[in-house]
């Protein structure tokens, strides 16, 4: 299987390490009291609570309002956003997005007929349970689902036109969004997501094109719920090196809760405990 023959690859010494693909999903919106007072529904819709000050028993939200006393975000500030892709065409997102890219490799998920390209367009992520029974295993802990249009909300909270009485605010009102296409249905490859880490931060990756607009901080509101992995390492120590900022949904149990104690991402202005060696050898991924 591909963990044992990671594990033959990994003992050869001109590999400096080979690791099985893992699966990423998208980190689903809380399910808290205090989240969903307004309508009952998950999400922005329920109430920006998030961008108030804390009070009484929500503590949890930022106070952007003080913040934007002294600053409004600049659109020289790029924030790359991995997700399910965008809806280009929402009227909140009108003048803030860049071009960015479609990083879904296996077309079993990516949903559009292809693989990469430059459309980070999001055809949407539902799954059918005609789709589930034909292949169980490929499957295996995917259900039947509706479309999320996950990375446009995510792309809304960071970004999202604000003082034009339409939709939402977004957190940082003048940044910009890159959106890089990570997730399809169900899931999406760890190879693909660190691959788009790179790219994001402005690595030179073989076969893409240059990112001409690198990203000042990359954002994934994705989780494997495992450890982190070597190559999880080295794609955000990279962006580290090219002075992103990478940031992830936390949880106990979550890749991005692991890149922390490791003092790799999440806290702003964390570096790396150790900065990455130049890569002398050569790196196996195992599908």
């Amino acid at each position: 299987d591909a963990a044992a023959l990671a594990a033959r690859l990994a003992a050869d010494p001109q590999v400096e390490y080979a690791e099985p693909v893992r699966r990423a999903r998208r980190v689903a919106a809380p399910n808290d009291p205090f989240f969903t007072t307004v309508t009952g529904s998950q999400g922005p819709a329920s109430g920006q609570w998030y961008l108030r000050a804390p009070s009484g028993e929500v503590q949890s939200s930022i106070d952007a309002v003080t913040a934007w006393d002294v600053h409004t975000g600049s659109p020289q500030v790029i924030v790359a956003v991995l997700d399910t892709g965008v809806r280009g065409n929402h009227p909140d997102l009108a003048g803030k997005l860049l071009p960015g890219y479609d990083m879904v490799s296996d077309t079993r998920i990516s949903n559009d007929g292809n693989g990469r390209d430059s459309d980070p367009s999001d055809p949407g992520d539902w799954l059918t349970r005609a789709g589930v029974s034909a292949n169980t295993a490929f499957w295996d802990g995917c259900a039947e689902s509706d479309g999320s249009w996950h990375g446009t909300q995510v792309s809304g909270i960071v970004a999202a036109a604000t003082g034009n009485g339409v939709g939402m605010a977004g957190s940082g009102r003048h940044v910009r969004v890159l959106p890089v296409r990570v997730l399809g249905k169900c899931f999406g490859d760890t190879s693909d997501i660190n691959t788009a880490i790179r790219w994001a931060a402005g690595v030179s990756i073989p076969g893409l094109p240059t990112n001409p607009n690198p990203a000042k901080v990359i954002n994934l509101s994705l989780g494997t719920g495992g450890p982190c992995s070597a190559d999880d390492e080295s794609a955000v120590a990279a962006a580290i090196a090219r002075g992103a900022v990478v940031v992830a949904a936390a949880s106990s149990a979550s890749t991005a809760a692991s890149l922390a104690r490791r003092r790799f991402a999440v806290a702003v202005g964390v570096a790396p405990s150790s900065s990455a060696s130049a890569l002398a050898r050569r790196r196996v991924a195992v599908a």
